[in-house]
């Protein structure tokens, strides 16, 4: 698949199967994030997570069950493949470099036919929950900012045709 293909083709997912999600495709998408641009290459201020541990996923759950209170809550949608981004930096350019991670393994995950979908709400919740944090290894000092869930989807999402993105003005100047 062509990166604009990729691009064009890549879809939210909110229902994923849980099939095992192949080692070397984990590992090229995990590569993928490696070539992303992140701000006076401050690599060292980032960390990658890469979780398939159903207990430790079933225990994210739960945390956003009880932030919730909703007991029906699934942030990962079922996805057997959670990739969190931590950094060490605060404010804007931590979660603009995380993003740029992010978005680089959900393009490569699209391109290995493979769904996915952006995550961020539930990581508040894992950032005040130590006992979650050294049992995700997340470093001393980082703190997750922006992550990915990926899987097979339940239903494969139809192509699209347009954008979804109707909203957003754009100025063409010169």
């Amino acid at each position: 698949m062509e990166v604009y293909e990729a691009i064009k083709s890549r879809v939210s997912t909110r229902s994923f199967r849980p099939d095992r999600v192949p080692e070397d495709a984990v590992r090229e998408i995990v590569e993928a994030a490696l070539y992303a641009p992140v701000g006076m290459h401050r690599f060292d201020t980032l960390h990658i997570t890469v979780l398939q541990d159903k207990e430790l996923l079933e225990k994210i759950r739960r945390a956003a069950v009880e932030h919730s209170g909703d007991e029906h809550a699934d942030p990962l949608h079922g996805a057997p493949l959670f990739i969190i981004v931590s950094s060490s930096q605060e404010g804007d350019i931590a979660g603009a470099n995380a993003a740029c991670l992010v978005e680089n393994m959900l393009l490569r995950a699209t391109d290995l036919g493979l769904e996915n979908l952006y995550i961020r709400g539930v990581l508040a919740v894992l950032s005040k929950d130590g006992e979650l944090l050294r049992e995700l290894r997340i470093p001393a000092g980082m703190k997750p900012v922006a992550a990915a869930a990926i899987g097979y989807a339940e239903k494969k999402p139809a192509p699209r045709e347009t954008p979804f993105n109707n909203v957003t003005k754009v100025d063409y100047i010169g």
